[in-house]
């Protein structure tokens, strides 16, 4: 009895055993891309409505056990669109998955947290890492340049290294308009630290909804950068990139030869009642002379090298790459170099599946070497420029030659450069470490500790030297000479932590509510420390050996300096997310920051907004064949800019203040408080509204974004004057306001559905910028002097745009003593040939109360149009940039000299009645102020520029694999190929020194023309 009992229970349980081994069904296949049939590797498979799945292999192969024949499989790839397939009877799977050119299923990365693309309801711009590899970039900034709607992106000088402009939705301060850059949560002070190749991802929050997160830090816009990191169940991967490359000038001015300069140099000593220089009796012996722009223009190499590790299990996930970028300057060569060196590390651990920690490290150590840039006297440009061809490069015992005909600022360009010794070097480390804690579904709380660290040094060396020593008979004693060298060392430490603790909570209810809540504090810190030194008369003319202790005069030769800043923020914040059945989307942020850069009285600021969006397509009423998407969005929020620097509220005591004390009146240093302080000081404050549209058609192969919005700033910083029997200098105080609107579209059409595929894109952006107040009179702020003209250029008045340029009309040319003196009196010493102003105010008398606005540097739009095909392992992408509508006042010309070199467009000077009415005639004294500012000098800036224009070829999968190459790429490259601008100058893409300074040219370093080839190899 009892062996029976066993064989039956042996028998049931061999039977239960076979039944839930037959009901385990083992599912192979493979998945490919539709787009050219190659496998997609790392491809995600899993069981729908489960956790369980598995990724495809170098073969894009698969293998996975599932419980029955209604099991769901779901086939997804980054870029590619989900497939589902049911098992029943199949137990071989190939799926091909098309391309997704859909965009709005993109996770956007967002204020502390990340959104889908139909749910976001404000205005942001993304720029994803494959348009950042699509074109080589030597700085971050560039990757916004032409790619955002909206985001304004010049180059403030073409010298390696050198920083650019960025400028979101117009200017709205006359301080600083930079806009907040957020690198992996932490806020960073320029972006120069980063290598680009290893950005993910850069996302632009426009409108103050979206950035009003950052409270006090956002009313220029905010900047959000992603640095790659591992993924998930990806096989380790080693990539290297590099790429060589030579710039080239791609433009040069024609300048006056040897001879021209010569004939125009008898007239001008002729009018001036003096005697022409006897070496210019025949100017045809002197023949072309020497052309000096040419001769300090170079071919300049640079070069970049990559490598990546990256990788990641189920629970960890990391990458470590580093990067080393040279690049030498067209101008100097070295002399403008610089260099690169970065090391990155992220890391992301599961350590329970309630626990996460990990990391994100960038080490960057920078070497860069300065030229004197955008000034009127010491750029290599300038002198090049206004330098006299007569002049040979060097004499014949081999040393530099001198001018004997420009005055002292106008040198060698070419003996400059060579003593120009000015190098900056700084090592800068930006890390955060983090521990996010997951209770319960949907709630997690992180804190992350973040740290940014910087130590900079700069020396500078002027060495001895004298080019009038040994000179030949054709030389004068005299020349150019530094007869005691002199060394300057500077030193600067930066050093700024934040802890930051966000709580957010995820649900969906009733599967048609989802609701997203956070909340978070910041605590900020930043202390600044700067000193340095200066010595004089050292023993060697060695760059390396200059130290300021090196010195043959006494120790008291010295000059030392010593100082610090600090300031500190603490920060509350929340948003709620909302959105019904993916169709109605509503958003709300409150954020309050306490900053000690505020006055007693404003210690705390309260930075609300709020915004709507509604997919009107996911309406039941709503039918199109053709728009797949469509969405109307609006927002408003306030912002503040918290950039007024630290302890403007307050008194600071001044020393080296000197005054008379006791009998006999003996002058005694003292210390005095120079402006008055400013309790109620405040941040500037920016009130946004925006309404968008976004829509889709043809299933996602069309994408259009519109955004119109009107952005006032109020409490504008402004030191307005105060009446000087008020015994200091003015405070600065809120009182400014600026009002900026605009209007931004953009447009991408992709077709990715054959072999052969391309996209074709474009945005284009409106502003209006107005000064609307400036305090209680309204004085107007000069700024932009012009030396050469003892003027300024810029005037930001009420009424008008910020920096707009300001000076005289004219009027043509005198042509006869009759017309001088019919028209409003100029000058006792105005003569036929010169320049005639435009009596503007009708007094009879050319005088400053004829001046007027004569140009606006701000575009009237700016735009960018790119597109890419491949076929076939081919690849082509041409990308071009253009701006409309900007002027910029061309100061590079001295006038302020007895006579320098010019353009050729000189020889159509007047020289008498009816010769000409565009070009003044030539004097040594200039006696009319014919070089005065006017609008003689300001030129249209508009221009195109063909970017970038690269053609590549990747291997085909099924030869790379037998090498273990997941993917071997060359390319080749070219960038600003053709620029199309009327400018005559070597650059129409000219920056701001500051926002007060704009679309000037004082000699600025152009940017070059590169060609490069490169490769991209992954194993």
């Amino acid at each position: 009895m009892i062996f029976i009992r066993l064989t039956l229970f042996f028998a049931v349980f061999s039977l239960s055993v076979v039944s839930l081994h037959a009901q385990m069904l083992t599912i192979r296949g493979t998945v490919s891309s539709a787009e050219d049939g190659l496998p997609v590797i790392g491809a995600t498979v899993t069981i729908k409505d489960a956790a369980t799945g598995t990724i495809t292999d170098i073969d894009g192969s698969y293998t996975l056990q599932v419980p029955d024949e209604n099991t769901i499989l779901v086939f997804s790839y980054v870029g590619l669109k989900q497939e589902e397939r049911r098992v029943g009877s199949l137990r071989q799977i190939d799926v091909v998955l098309s391309p997704d050119v859909s965009i709005l299923k993109e996770v956007v990365v967002v204020g502390y947290g990340t959104l889908k693309r139909s749910n976001i309801s404000g205005a942001v711009s993304t720029v994803t890492a494959e348009e950042i590899t699509q074109t080589p970039i030597l700085r971050t900034e560039q990757a916004l340049q032409g790619r955002t709607a909206g985001v304004q992106v010049t180059q403030n000088s073409g010298a390696p290294g050198s920083a650019l402009t960025v400028r979101i939705r117009g200017i709205g301060t006359i301080n600083n308009s930079d806009p907040l850059y957020i690198v992996d949560g932490i806020p960073v002070e320029g972006i120069d630290f980063l290598n680009p190749s290893d950005i993910e991802s850069i996302n632009v929050l426009k409108d103050a909804a979206s950035a009003a997160i950052y409270g006090s830090r956002g009313a220029n816009g905010v900047v959000l950068i992603t640095t790659k990191g591992g993924k998930k169940q990806q096989d380790g991967t080693i990539s290297y990139e590099a790429y060589y490359g030579v710039q080239s000038p791609w433009k040069l001015i024609n300048l006056l030869s040897a001879r021209e300069y010569a004939i125009l140099s008898n007239e001008a000593h002729i009018a001036a009642g003096k005697v022409p220089r006897p070496e210019f009796a025949n100017p045809d012996l002197l023949g072309e002379g020497t052309d000096w722009l040419s001769a300090i223009f170079r071919d300049a190499p640079m070069s970049n090298h990559q490598l990546t590790l990256s990788g990641g299990s189920e629970k960890s996930t990391y990458t470590v790459s580093g990067n080393y970028f040279r690049q030498d300057g067209i101008v100097g060569g070295e002399k403008s170099g610089f260099e690169r060196y970065t090391v990155r590390l992220n890391t992301n651990n599961e350590v329970k599946k309630w626990l996460s920690i990990g990391n994100t490290l960038g080490i960057t150590h920078l070497k860069r070497q300065f030229l004197p840039e955008n000034n009127e006297f010491t750029t290599p440009l300038v002198r090049a420029l206004n330098m006299d061809p007569v002049t040979r490069i060097r004499r014949s015992d081999g040393e530099y030659a001198y001018s004997l005909y420009a005055d002292t600022d106008i040198v060698n360009p070419l003996n400059a450069i060579d003593q120009t010794h000015d190098r900056w070097t700084t090592n800068r480390l930006v890390g955060a470490v983090f521990a996010e804690l997951k209770p319960a579904k949907g709630l997690s709380l992180k804190s992350t500790y973040s740290t940014d660290v910087t130590f900079a040094q700069r020396n500078t060396f002027f060495p001895a030297f004298d080019l009038s020593l040994n000179p030949e008979l054709s030389d004068a004693p005299g020349g150019e000479k530094n007869l005691v060298n002199s060394v300057v060392l500077q030193h600067n430490h930066w050093k700024n932590w934040q802890w930051e603790n966000v709580l957010s909570y995820q649900t969906t209810l009733a599967q048609q509510h989802e609701l997203t809540l956070i909340a978070g504090t910041t605590a900020l810190a930043n202390r600044f420390d700067y000193s340095g030194g200066a010595n004089t008369n050292l023993p060697t003319n060695d760059p390396k050996d200059a130290f300021i202790s090196n010195t043959i005069d006494p120790i008291t030769s010295q000059s030392t300096y010593a100082g610090a800043s600090e300031s500190s923020l603490f920060s509350v914040f929340s948003r709620v997310n909302y959105a019904y059945a993916d169709k109605y989307l509503l958003s709300a942020t409150f954020r309050a920051d306490g900053s000690s850069r505020f006055g007693s009285n404003n210690r705390f600021g309260y930075f609300p907004s709020l915004s709507g969006g509604w997919v009107i397509s996911r309406e039941d009423f709503f039918r199109s064949e053709d728009i797949s998407f469509l969405k109307l969005r609006a927002s408003w929020g306030r912002n503040g800019n918290d950039r007024i620097g630290d302890y403007s509220f307050t008194t600071i005591v001044n020393a080296g203040q000197n005054y008379t004390f006791g009998p006999g009146e003996v002058i005694t240093n003292g210390a005095v408080p120079l402006v008055a302080a400013n309790p109620d000081l405040k941040w500037e404050t920016v009130t946004q509204s925006n309404i968008g549209v976004d829509a889709e058609l043809w299933n996602g192969k069309l994408n259009i974004s519109t955004d119109y919005y009107i952005k006032t700033t109020t409490d504008m910083l402004y030191a307005a004057p105060i009446p000087l029997v008020a015994g200091t200098l003015p405070p600065v105080r809120n009182i400014g306001t600026v009002d900026n609107s605009g209007l931004e579209i953009a447009a991408q059409y992709r077709n990715r559905t054959s072999a052969f595929s391309y996209s074709i894109g474009g945005n284009i952006a409106f502003v209006s910028n107005q000064v609307t107040g400036l305090g209680e009179g309204g004085d107007p702020v000069l700024t932009g002097r012009i030396q050469s003209a003892n003027a300024t250029v810029s005037r930001t008045e009420v009424g008008r745009p910020i920096a707009s340029f300001y000076g005289f009309v004219t009027d043509g040319i005198f042509q006869t003593s009759e017309e001088v003196a019919a028209h409003a009196f100029q000058n006792e010493l105005t003569r036929p040939g010169d320049i005639r102003f435009k009596d503007l105010n009708g007094d009879g008398i050319i005088d400053l109360l004829d001046q007027t606005f004569i140009g606006n540097p701000t575009p009237d739009f700016t735009f960018g149009l790119n597109a890419d095909c491949a076929y076939k392992g081919f690849d082509f992408s041409i990308f071009v940039l253009g701006s409309q509508g900007n002027d910029i006042y061309n100061a590079t010309v001295r006038y302020d000299f007895s006579y320098v070199n010019r353009p050729v467009s000189a020889l159509n000077r007047w020289t008498g009645f009816g010769s000409s009415n565009t070009e003044p005639r030539v004097n040594l004294n200039d006696p009319n102020q014919n070089a005065r500012v006017s609008d003689r000098f300001i030129e249209d800036g508009s221009f195109i520029r063909v970017k970038n224009t690269q053609i590549g070829y990747t291997l085909p999968e099924t030869i790379s694999k037998k090498w273990n190459i997941r993917k071997f790429r060359v390319y080749a490259s070219a960038s600003n190929l053709f620029t199309f601008t009327r400018y005559s100058g070597l650059d129409p893409e000219i920056g701001a020194l500051s926002a007060l300074e704009i679309g000037i040219d004082r000699g600025f370093y152009p940017q070059s023309r590169s060609f490069l080839a490169g490769i991209s190899l992954t194993f």
